[in-house]
């Protein structure tokens, strides 16, 4: 494990193990009672890309509620080496304004073998789930900032996964799903 300083003073837990050799694998993270929340990526879609530096922020500030925000390369052709670096380049910069005691732990999987992407229904990128084990809580888009492909919002009107986030503190998420506007994943791949 590494720690990596970026941004303003925020810091990282980069297991980069856990792209190549998944020591954080689909079995283990089913298996914790605590929630999780997952963001399926794919190193070349454009719209996945914008949403990196709203990705970090949201993994500083719920850090407390669901752990480590799992970062998913769905694409399975890429090699392990080009999700690592693409990690680097877009998750590992931030505009936080938070003091370098705050810490974000972030754990990148590369889903080769698409077992994430199956058992979680991934089918666009950027996709966020969150799951408590087995149990899908929250399924859809991070934002409404993309409301059709070819359209995009300068400012997001409706902010879905900060909502059911938010719900979760609260107590009150029910099982949501919201439609995916993004890149298509390849699913014949894996």
């Amino acid at each position: 494990m590494s720690i990596v300083r970026f941004g303003r003073g925020l810091l990282l837990f980069l297991l980069m193990g856990a792209c190549s050799s998944s020591q954080f694998s689909l079995a283990e993270a089913e298996e914790v009672a605590e929630p999780i929340l997952y963001i399926f990526v794919t190193h070349e879609c454009p719209i996945a890309n914008r949403y990196a530096p709203e990705i970090g922020r949201i993994a500083e500030e719920h850090l407390d509620l669901v752990g480590p925000t799992v970062v998913v390369y769905a694409d399975a052709n890429a090699l392990a080496k080009d999700c690592a670096t693409h990690f680097e380049q877009y998750y590992l910069a931030t505009d936080s304004t938070e003091d370098e005691a705050h810490v974000a732990s972030v754990k990148m999987v590369h889903d080769a073998q698409h077992e994430w992407v199956k058992r979680l229904d991934a089918r666009a990128v950027p996709t966020a789930v969150i799951a408590r084990g087995k149990t899908v809580l929250y399924h859809g888009r991070i934002d409404d900032r993309n409301p059709r492909l070819g359209t995009r919002r300068v400012q997001a009107g409706q902010q879905d996964l900060r909502e059911a986030l938010a719900a979760l503190r609260a107590g009150t998420l029910t099982s949501t799903r919201t439609r995916v506007v993004g890149c298509s994943i390849d699913r014949t791949a894996g």
